[in-house]
């Protein structure tokens, strides 16, 4: 992967605005005060976490921690 390449560049701030909108979405979960979850917001917690998980297989080096 190089610093130069458009995709790994492209890749990275995309992950980073996902990381960053998840974080948003699990602070937003916290403040729940119900018993059950939102369903809104864990469907898309789930549906971003596929998306990491589908940046890190096509751009293994964006991964923190490589597969074993």
């Amino acid at each position: 992967m190089s610093e130069s390449d458009p995709e790994d560049a492209q890749a990275r701030v995309f992950l980073a605005e996902l990381e960053h909108h998840m974080g948003s979405l699990m602070r937003r979960r916290g403040q729940w005060h119900s018993g059950e979850p939102n369903q809104a917001i864990e469907a898309e917690l789930d549906q971003i976490r596929r998306q990491i998980r589908t940046i890190h297989r096509r751009f293994p080096l964006l991964n923190p921690v490589p597969p074993n």
